[in-house]
Parts: C-alpha cells; structure tokens; sequence
C-alpha cells in the first residue's frame, strides 16, 4: 500500500472515530445503549472496517462490563436500584417534587398542611376493576366555623368536645372523656357490614347492619387508667384486681383484665364495651374494608406480628377512616356480646329493622363466652372468637363506646 494510500485510510478512520463520540447519544438506560450500539455498528461497517470492536468499547467508561450478554432492559433496572437509600429519617409531611429534578431525584418543597377530618377518605378498589379504579369513603363534615347553622347534640355530663374538631352530622368530631381523660372519635350513623364471604365459619357470612351514631375510644385503655380506676374503686369498697401487666410503662394496654371488670370500667364513665357491629364498623368504615386501612398488607414502620402488645398508638398506620387506632394489632379487645359460633348466620336471615344497632344473641354457644375482636389472621378486621367471661388473658385488654341517642 502506498503512503498515500495508508494515509487516506488513516484520516478516513479517524473520521469515523471523531463521528461516533460527536454523535453517542447521552440518554442514559436500556434505550441509550441500543442507540449506542446501533450508531457504533453502522459507523465502523460505513467506513469499510472488516474487524468487530473489542467488547470493551462498547461498554460506557464508568460503567463495568457485562459477561452475561447484551445489556437489556431489565439489568439496565437492576443496576439502577441503589439499597444503600436510608429513608428512615424522611419526615411523612414533607412534599416531593419529582419534576425539579432527574429522576430518580427529587427535592423536598415543603411540609404538608395539617390533617382535616373533611380531607380524610378511603380509596377502595372496586370489584372486577383494574388498580386506577377506586371509590373514596368520608363521612359527610359541617363544619360549625362555616356558617351553616347547623346545631351541634349536645354531650352528656362528663364529656367535652375538643376546641378545634370540625362537627361531623351535628356532632364534634372528637371528645374527651374526663374519667379518664382519654380521647374518643366519632363514628356517624348508617349502614355498615360485619363478617367475611371467605372465612372461618363463626365469621360468615358478611352481613349488612345499621348503627346509631357513637364515640369510640380512640386508644385502648393503658395501664395508667385501668390503675386509677383499680385505686378509686378500693376507696369506696369495691374490688377490683389489678390488670396482668400492672408494672407495665403506663402507656401499654391494660390486659389481663376480665370481662366484667372491664365493662365496670366503661360504666363507671357512663359508657360501655362496643357491640361486634359498632367495633367492625369503627375499624372497617361504612365500606367493610378487610382492615382499617383497606384491602392491602400493612407499612408497618417496624417488625410487628401476632400477639405483640406494645404501647398504645405505637403503630401510627393502624388507623381507621374514623381514626382509630390499634383495631387489627396490639392487645385483643372483650366486646359486649354473647359468643354464638351462627351469630352471622343467625343475622344474615333476620329482616333489616332487627339488625339495627344489633348488640348479639341473648345466650352465648358456650355458658359465659363473650366476643373478643383483634389481632386477627393477616390482621382481618372480621376476625373473631370466643372467650370465657373470667379469663384473665396477657393478650386482651379493651375499650369504651359512648352510645348517643338513636334520633340525633
């Protein structure tokens, strides 16, 4: 070959060369690479070159080589996960941006506003419907501050409302009980469903109900309150035994406590234990959700599993539409009926004036078995069994209702 020959084929490939850095694409991911390889290809075999390229330069410089093939989508995805991200710390009131940065960045614009009863729904997603399809449940919220009118019931002796609840069907929203100064919620009047079509036979069928109004207490009763209550009741003659955990910190739920002392709790403040259709509605909303945050697993924001008692609250996600909490986890709750093994079955065949505010059987399958609710299998909220009045179990505590009149 002549060197002006030599020459010209010099300067032809390093044209060539000069082309495909001007031209490689900057689109980073599976479709980037394609383009890279197609360019690459089409430029060496345009310029005469016979020799393939090592592997090695088609591989970007800060990225290692690959003896598994071709680079394709799904490795392009596997080595873009980076589990070295600790979320941990991320305030849950802080509101991304993702369109302010490159994804998979993102910047932090702001806090999210206080929580508003009036903004608070569950999405649900419809049966036989694709993920994106959902219908949202909220309680209906008048707020006395927006010049409606509307009166507000008002609370029996004992009971104050909360200065900033919004009024939810002529009711606040929240209260406090002064006996023990615990909070309670409220749940509005209407149609709810306890029990499951898919379940163990004490809890099937799902059968539709209708309830009055009522409060529920928001947490359980913890062992500081079941104390003062134990102290007060010894003063004036009664007895009482102290709860199974007594030395417990105060904010674990009182267990080990019997049936009848804690339905002595609730009406020593003028309430009562919940019926099994006031505690499924509460927990599941008006929709029959399976949980009390819908039909999906839980996000637990640390290790939880059945039969764990912790500290009142401590699981800020079990948390109903009502906003209550610890109704799938943490101790198991006596309820205010009988146990009867057809309960369902018995009200399925029951006209609709009958099932209203239903509070159980009169006589329980087994002599002296109440309801006991919680802490059920995959933390269904239908779950249920049924326990001996006297027992004193490590796992059951309990909560209060108070009960409003059933025309308001």
């Amino acid at each position: 070959m002549s060197r002006r020959d030599r020459n010209s084929l010099e300067a032809s490939t390093g044209e060539c060369r000069r082309g495909f850095f001007a031209y490689r694409p900057t689109t980073r991911g599976a479709f980037g690479e394609i383009c890279s390889a197609v360019l690459l290809s089409l430029l060496l075999t345009g310029c005469g070159g016979s020799t393939p390229a090592p592997a090695s330069q088609a591989v970007e410089p800060d990225r290692p080589a690959s003896n598994s093939g071709p680079v394709g989508f799904a490795q392009r995805v596997e080595e873009k996960v980076d589990d070295s991200i600790d979320l941990s710390g991320v305030d849950p009131n802080d509101i991304f941006d993702f369109a302010a940065a490159p994804l998979p960045n993102f910047l932090t614009t702001g806090k999210a506003p206080p929580s508003r009863l009036e903004d608070r729904f569950v999405a649900t997603i419809n049966p036989g419907a694709g993920s994106t399809n959902f219908q949202a449940d909220a309680p209906s919220v008048r707020n006395s501050n927006a010049g409606t009118g509307a009166s507000v019931g008002s609370l029996p002796a004992g009971f104050t409302a909360i200065a900033d609840a919004p009024i939810v069907d002529g009711w606040p929203s929240r209260i406090v009980c002064k006996a023990d100064r615990s909070e309670m919620v409220f749940v509005p009047a209407g149609n709810s469903v306890v029990g499951t079509g898919d379940g163990p036979d004490d809890c099937v069928p799902e059968v539709p109900v209708s309830l009055s109004a009522f409060y529920i207490s928001k947490l359980e009763v913890n062992v500081a309150q079941y104390s003062e209550f134990r102290s007060k009741s010894i003063k004036v003659g009664k007895v009482v035994e102290k709860s199974l955990n007594v030395d417990a910190p105060s904010d674990f739920p009182a267990v080990g406590v019997a049936w009848v002392e804690a339905r002595a709790y609730a009406q020593a403040s003028r309430r009562e234990l919940p019926t099994e259709c006031q505690w499924e509605k509460a927990a599941r909303g008006s929709l029959g959700l399976a949980a009390p945050w819908g039909n999906g697993r839980p996000l637990w924001s640390e290790p939880r599993k059945a039969g764990q008692v912790d500290p009142c609250g401590m699981f800020p996600d079990d948390k109903s539409v009502y906003g209550v909490l610890d109704m799938a986890g943490n101790a198991q709750e006596w309820l205010l009926d009988f146990y009867s093994e057809t309960n369902h079955e018995d009200l399925a065949i029951m006209d609709a004036a009958r099932r209203t505010n239903w509070a159980g059987p009169r006589r329980a399958s087994q002599t002296g078995e109440r309801v006991v609710k919680g802490d059920g299998p995959g933390w269904a909220a239908w779950f249920r069994r049924g326990v001996r009045m006297t027992e004193r179990s490590p796992i059951i505590g309990f909560r209060c209702v108070l009960n409003l009149p059933a025309s308001q």
